[in-house]
């Protein structure tokens, strides 16, 4: 009998499986082939392989052959074309147009060169991609300031003026066309300094307190900013803005009656200055306008006037315009027209016009008079402490502290040119002197009229008259009368906060006295309840204790508001908190009270300098973002960093404006 052998049991083909495609091995190359499971694709070779016999092992084999291996190499050496055409990232390009848009504003530069700019880009930087695509004329990088970069600038302000104390400072101007400006700012405490802020400057034409005061309470509404927060008031002098009785600050009061003011101390010492010249005999504005504008209008008279500047051996330079309004002008113009004084005189003295009577004949007899010869000299030596202390309180920085103590120096100063110096060392309040009195006044000899006046007279002596003389001493006096007498009745002396402040300078650590901050947070109550008054004392009494290694340091070039940011910043070595939580927040408060009223000023140059004849259709919503991108920010346009919501709304800048548009 024949035994058959068993059938061997048949083997079932192979299968493609899908997760050979994620082995590192196959990956970018092996694919299902569309013939069926038991076939797999190779995108190197472009063909069709079988894995039913041997499956994995078939597709290792597939990777040794000759044709997938050089398939291979020339893949890893060429170039993918992807690189070719790729496209510039997105957020570059729109980088580059926040960027210029931005440069526009901080230059002045009106938003007609865009157009241009935009083209030359792409013929400068030709191999750039961002470049290529840059694409940012006059609507859109308007619309990148209106939309994008001045409203995120100005949410940052409006954030800050709800949650903590700011000054507000305002001022009205008409330089704008026939408009009224009302500039709006404030002043509020940053991480390392107190920066001032532009908030808005609405039209106000009709300048009635009741109108500026509405404007104001418009602008409060609009961003809901409480007038509780409102730490002092700053504005010029007049009565409509600081009047005792129906002015803006009254209105204020009764909206928040704790805001503190005091006036601008830089208007006040102009206000000295022009009182003590008009008490002189002589129109120095008047002289001083006459020759400006005796050459302005012509260049002829002015190549006529080089040759007397040659014969006279006068260095050649510029005869300056005074203006009253300019804080600074006056000393600068006089002392000018000093150094031209050789070559106006013989100029106008050798005009043929000289014996007409009008301008010419009139400076002539001026020029040549020795008495006005010496109030120049005189004004030249004594307006210098007067803009001195204006040059240290127009200042950004703060220097509030300062005030007090510069306020007393200047005014002795003043008293010491006239007044005996027993009397003002011996009289502990110097607003007391009777300065007026001729027993308290020092004799002609050694009065104050500067050592180039004193000089003059020796020279000329035979020249001037005993009662020309008289005169001038006596004009003199009556000088320094009306400007102390100014000075005492405008100047804030007796102002508790003023005398209060010198607590803010570090350089007095040693000499400062509690009750002086007590009497700051009680006069603004918002700062310190009165259930804190003695852990008050007790940071205070640390603060002064402390060694000066401590402490951060300070010097000369030291700004105070920085130094009390970086007292605040300040934690106790065991438990790390803040070390001078409460005496910094009354700190960073009073160096928020502004200096002067020289920001809103600065404001009003910088809109002469934005709204020029080129750029005459500028409408005042653009003007104000124009003014919020160039104030609010402290980088230059080169250092500026946008943020991703920064570049997202100037992405959508142009779309709205289209919108809005009904484009």
């Amino acid at each position: 009998m024949v035994v058959t052998p068993p059938s061997k049991k048949k083997r079932l083909p192979c299968r493609f499986l899908e997760k050979w495609q994620n082995d590192l091995k196959f990956s970018g190359w092996l694919t299902k082939s569309n013939t069926g499971d038991s076939h797999a694709y190779c995108k190197l070779c472009n063909k069709d392989f079988r894995i039913d016999h041997g499956g994995l092992n078939d597709v290792n084999k597939h990777t040794n052959t000759a044709m997938h291996i050089k398939n291979l190499q020339a893949q890893n050496s060429t170039k993918s074309a992807s690189n070719f055409f790729t496209r510039p990232d997105d957020d570059g390009v729109t980088q580059a147009e926040v960027l210029f848009a931005y440069s526009i504003a901080e230059h002045n530069i009106p938003f007609s060169y865009a157009d241009h700019f935009t083209k030359l880009c792409k013929v400068m930087f030709p191999d750039s991609k961002i470049a290529t695509k840059f694409a940012c004329g006059r609507t859109k990088a308007t619309q990148i300031v209106k939309r994008s970069l001045a409203p995120a600038l100005q949410q940052d302000v409006i954030t800050n003026l709800r949650t903590q104390p700011f000054s507000l400072a305002i001022d009205e101007s008409n330089d704008r066309n026939t408009d009224k400006c009302l500039a709006i700012l404030v002043r509020y405490f940053t991480s390392d300094s107190a920066k001032t802020r532009f908030l808005t400057m609405p039209i106000c034409n009709i300048g009635t307190s009741q109108n500026i005061f509405d404007q104001l309470q418009q602008t409060f509404a609009n961003y809901t900013i409480p007038w509780t927060n409102v730490l002092s008031f700053m504005s010029d002098n007049c009565s409509v803005m600081m009047g005792k009785n129906n002015s803006v600050m009254t209105r204020i009061k009764e909206q928040s009656p704790d805001v503190f003011d005091f006036g601008c101390v830089c208007h006040l010492a102009n206000l000295c200055a022009v009182a003590g010249v008009k008490a002189l005999p002589v129109s120095i504005d008047d002289m001083l306008v006459d020759i400006y504008y005796h050459f302005h209008h012509s260049s002829k008279r002015k190549e006529q006037y080089k040759e007397f500047l040659d014969f006279c051996d006068v260095e050649p330079s510029k005869l300056l315009k005074h203006a009253t309004t300019r804080w600074l002008s006056l000393e600068t113009c006089v002392d000018r027209t000093l150094h031209h004084w050789p070559a106006l005189t013989s100029y106008f003295n050798s005009h043929c016009e000289v014996e007409k009577p009008g301008r010419i004949q009139r400076v002539a007899a001026q020029l040549s008079d020795h008495e006005i010869h010496l109030y120049f000299y005189f004004l030249s030596f004594i307006l210098g402490p007067l803009n001195n202390f204006n040059t240290i309180f127009q200042a950004s920085e703060t220097r509030i502290g300062y005030l007090a103590a510069e306020m007393k120096t200047l005014l002795r100063t003043f008293l010491g040119k006239f007044v005996k110096s027993k009397l003002i060392q011996t009289t502990p309040d110097l607003t007391t002197i009777d300065y007026s009195n001729p027993d308290n006044q020092l004799p002609n000899s050694i009065l104050s009229i500067g050592p180039k006046a004193r000089g003059y007279l020796y020279d000329h002596s035979d020249d001037i008259s005993p009662t020309v003389l008289q005169k001038l001493f006596s004009s003199v006096r009556q000088f320094y009368c009306a400007v102390v007498k100014k000075m005492v009745t405008k100047f804030p002396f007796n102002d508790p906060v003023v005398s209060c402040l010198a607590f803010l300078n570090p350089a007095e650590r040693g000499n400062l006295d509690f009750n002086d901050t007590l009497k700051i947070v009680k006069r603004f109550p918002v700062l310190v309840p009165s259930t804190q008054f003695a852990a008050l004392e007790e940071e205070f009494i640390d603060y002064q204790v402390s060694p000066v290694d401590e402490l951060p340091k300070f010097d000369s070039d030291t700004r105070v508001d920085s130094y009390w940011a970086a007292v605040s910043a300040m934690t106790n070595k065991i438990t790390r908190t803040a070390r001078f939580p409460l005496l910094t927040r009354v700190t960073r408060a009073m160096c928020c009270i502004p200096n002067s009223n020289a920001d809103c000023e600065r404001v009003f140059s910088m809109v002469k300098k934005i709204h020029t004849e080129h750029r005459a259709s500028l409408d005042n919503s653009t003007l104000c973002d124009l003014l919020t991108t160039k104030i609010n920010s402290d980088c230059a346009c080169f250092q500026l960093k946008p943020d991703k919501d920064l570049l997202k709304t100037a992405k959508k800048a142009c779309v709205a404006y289209n919108k809005d548009c009904g484009n």
